[in-house]
């Protein structure tokens, strides 16, 4: 009954501790880069922040994560979070027969986010929120030129307390306290230049009602967020730097002092360690580790302001050459109150051939070709944009592709040699 009771005041009051589907940082390298990933293509990472963001991705990504907000109460029980995403683009193995529209240059996702209060090994309290996410490129769609893409998420929430006696008896609460709930989220970005992007997303257009109460209603505050990242490029020892830079603001509920009026995030991230430096031998030559640090800065709506520091590091390596994994790990400090939270995550990628892109059947066999010829390198660079391969690697001839061209070189001579016999001949007989 003390443990209900404990547990019930928290939901219901919301205090400083905890908030009802506030956001608890979706993966390890979104929280590592303060969050500031509103116009990053990255898939799986980005996903959650702007639907938007999956629409040019050009490969199968699958992202696990596990994090602790707060690690142990002092009755003994723990909140924890599993985040799982998947994002799989559209190509020409896997497609819509009734509108290539809809599928061409395009991409879907569904995600899983689950939180829960845990007490030994019952569960107490959770929320979930289950998402499937669509996304397009509109390029030269609009306007030529016009390099913009978009997406939309749609959000089913679940909220709930444990089957306690308490609830089960209680006639005022129907024997239980959940609720399941729909919201929409809308996302956009456009390109400003080569490397930079902007972003803005409108979260909850469609606001969820999150009361567990039979009569209640606690709708979530909409979320709009606007920021872009800059692809800087290398400087000095950092190589494929990168820089994001945002707000968010929230609903104007007065009464709410869960969530924050703004948000002003910043994030930065360079890599190192050249795979070739490593293993020499191994086909993989990009940058295997990012090292990754952001700020957070929130202007709370009846507390004080809450400034939070992040962290975090990755290691990145194609395995054959087409399978890529991603060990990612962050944390974020809360400065003026002590917190600190921990993520970890794992990704895998399945990296698409160019000419998976392709539909027209003769610009697709084209492109196999050019992909072929291009076999006579080891240096194998994901598409996804998460490392650049090394312009300094050097490149293995293949043997085949040697064979080939000499053949083919062997067989333009001969044809010249009896064309010039003949030529002689003809000259011999006038």
């Amino acid at each position: 009954m003390k443990k209900f009771l404990a547990v019930l005041t928290i939901v219901l009051m919301g205090t400083n501790l905890y908030a009802a589907f506030e956001n608890l940082g979706y993966t390890a390298k979104s929280m590592s880069l303060g969050n500031a990933i509103f116009g990053d293509f990255d898939g799986v990472n980005s996903v959650n922040y702007n639907p938007a963001s999956i629409a040019l991705v050009k490969s199968i990504q699958i992202y696990g994560g596990w994090n602790t907000p707060y690690a142990q109460f002092n009755d003994g029980s723990m909140i924890n979070t599993i985040d799982v995403n998947y994002v799989m683009p559209f190509f020409n193995g896997f497609s819509l027969s009734f509108d290539p529209f809809i599928t061409k240059r395009a991409a879907i996702g569904i995600g899983v986010h689950r939180m829960s209060v845990v007490f030994g090994d019952m569960e107490i309290y959770h929320e979930g929120v289950y998402s499937f996410t669509y996304a397009k490129d509109l390029n030269d769609v609009i306007s030529r030129g016009a390099k913009i893409s978009i997406g939309f998420r749609l959000n089913i929430f679940d909220i709930a307390v444990g089957s306690f006696a308490d609830v089960n008896l209680n006639p005022s609460l129907g024997g239980m306290m959940s609720r399941v709930s729909f919201g929409l989220d809308l996302g956009l970005t456009y390109d400003f230049s080569e490397t930079i992007r902007l972003g803005l997303s409108y979260k909850n257009l469609i606001a969820p009602n999150i009361s567990i109460l039979p009569d209640g209603v606690d709708t979530l505050p909409s979320e709009f967020s606007l920021g872009a990242n800059w692809n800087i490029g290398n400087i000095l020892f950092m190589k494929n730097a990168m820089i994001g830079i945002g707000l968010i603001t929230y609903g104007k509920d007065a009464s709410d002092n869960r969530t924050a009026n703004t948000s002003y995030n910043l994030g930065f991230e360079f890599k190192q360690l050249s795979a070739h430096e490593i293993f020499e031998s191994k086909p993989f030559k990009g940058e295997i580790l990012s090292v990754r640090m952001g700020a957070i800065f929130q202007q709370m709506k009846l507390s004080e302001s809450v400034i939070k520091v992040t962290g975090g590091i990755g290691f990145m390596y194609v395995f054959g050459k087409a399978h890529q994994v991603n060990v990612d790990y962050a944390f974020e400090y809360g400065i003026n109150n002590g917190s600190m939270k921990h993520v970890a995550g794992l990704t895998y990628q399945y990296l698409l051939p160019n000419s998976a892109f392709v539909y027209e059947k003769g610009m697709e066999a084209d492109q196999e070709l050019d992909e072929l010829s291009k076999a006579n390198t080891n240096v194998i660079v994901p598409d996804s944009g998460v490392n650049n391969a090394d312009p300094n690697a050097q490149k293995q001839p293949d043997a085949n592709v040697n064979k080939a061209e000499a053949d083919k070189k062997k067989a333009e001579e001969d044809k010249k040699k009896a064309e010039e016999e003949k030529k002689k001949k003809k000259d011999k007989t006038k």
